[in-house]
């Protein structure tokens, strides 16, 4: 019959499995490490694209910002130019009835009889 040395056969298989082991353990790690390289990555452009919209809503901000600056200067300057013309009027308009007072009290001194 067949001689067969158990302890051999015993030593030859543990030696298998732990080779297999550790294949399996060296495969798992290297699947850790791209499963967490993903995570990073997929933080990453997370990161950069809530960055861009930040930078895009900045961009939008201003643009608004200028152009309401811009509508509210357009606003003061039609307002300071509207008073200034209000005021000018005003000013014509005292300027006249001052004038005409003046008038109608030289006319009225003028028709007193003047005594000596």
């Amino acid at each position: 019959m067949i001689e067969i040395d158990y302890n051999e056969l015993k030593a030859q298989l543990k030696n298998e499995l732990r080779s297999e082991i550790e294949a399996e353990q060296d495969f798992r790690f290297d699947e850790d490490q791209e499963a967490k390289q993903k995570q990073i990555n997929k933080q990453i452009n997370y990161n950069v694209l809530t960055q861009k919209q930040y930078q895009g809503q900045n961009a939008e901000n201003d643009a608004d910002s200028e152009s309401d600056s811009e509508a509210e200067n357009e606003i003061y300057n039609v307002a300071v130019s509207d008073s200034k013309s209000k005021a000018k009027n005003k000013g014509e308009v005292e300027n006249k009835a001052q004038i005409e007072n003046e008038t109608e009290v030289k006319v009225e001194a003028e028709k007193k009889p003047k005594y000596y």
